[in-house]
């Protein structure tokens, strides 16, 4: 897609129903479209130079870090699996579509892989009910893809990780212009019913569609008061101009 493409206007669209604090029921279980989003077909090339700097990322803090273990919540297809295969860590993937955790499973028994990896059905807001299965005492906890700015409550989401212990990274999307059109270009592909972006609640813009489909991006500042807001240290950042990742521990 050339830059005009990405930064051109799109057609106003209808408005998307009010956000439901169950959202994530409608957009993100099964029969949601959350296998639209995660479709490789649908990502505009600036999406991978985000991902190659999130995965990198998460390489460097485990070692770092010393974690013995990997947790990517929101998993999906389970991008981190490679990040923890590298660094001979445990795996487990957490992720509310049942779906994509049967995919994964399936994934992690054919690479021979079963007795180092784990896919569990879980909310990421709601880590008491699969706490249990995480591997590990000092696990990386991956937030990936701008799961963060996706969720309905973050604050409740980082409240329970930090509970876990262990470093937790955050990947999100910056406020820049550039980056609002990258992601105008690309949910426009995923989702009906997308509506222009507004404001956001942490200093960037929010994009609401069918289905429920919510995506919020961050400026820095706002996400580094947000952590430290619950009880989370910063010990490493690192950005491309799409987006960045920030690794914190409990303060």
């Amino acid at each position: 897609m050339t830059r005009a493409g990405l930064l051109a206007t799109t057609e106003p669209a209808s408005a998307p129903p009010p956000l439901s604090s169950e959202y994530l029921d409608h957009f993100y279980r099964d029969g949601g479209g959350a296998c639209a989003i995660m479709s490789v077909a649908h990502f505009p090339d600036e999406i991978l130079t985000y991902l190659q700097m999130e995965c990198l990322a998460a390489f460097k803090t485990a070692l770092d870090e010393k974690c013995d273990a990997v947790v990517e919540l929101g998993c999906f297809d389970g991008r981190a699996l490679e990040v923890a295969r590298a660094a001979g860590l445990p795996y487990c993937g957490i992720d509310i579509n049942s779906g994509a955790v049967a995919a994964l499973r399936e994934r992690i028994c054919d690479e021979g892989l079963d007795a180092q990896a784990t896919a569990v059905v879980g909310n990421a807001q709601e880590s008491v009910l699969w706490s249990a299965q995480v591997p590990g005492r000092r696990p990386l906890l991956v937030l990936p893809f701008n799961l963060l700015g996706n969720l309905s409550d973050p604050r409740r989401a980082l409240m329970g990780l930090r509970s876990l212990g262990g470093t937790v990274l955050v990947s999100v999307f910056n406020e820049q212009p550039r980056t609002t059109a990258v992601r105008r270009a690309y949910y426009a592909r995923c989702t009906r019913g997308l509506a222009e972006p507004a404001p956001g609640r942490y200093g960037g813009t929010v994009f609401r569609g069918a289905q429920g489909f919510r995506s919020e991006s961050f400026s820095a500042p706002a996400l580094r008061r947000l952590l430290r807001e619950c009880g989370l240290r910063i010990h490493s950042e690192t950005a491309n101009r799409l987006g960045l990742a920030v690794g914190a521990r409990r303060a």
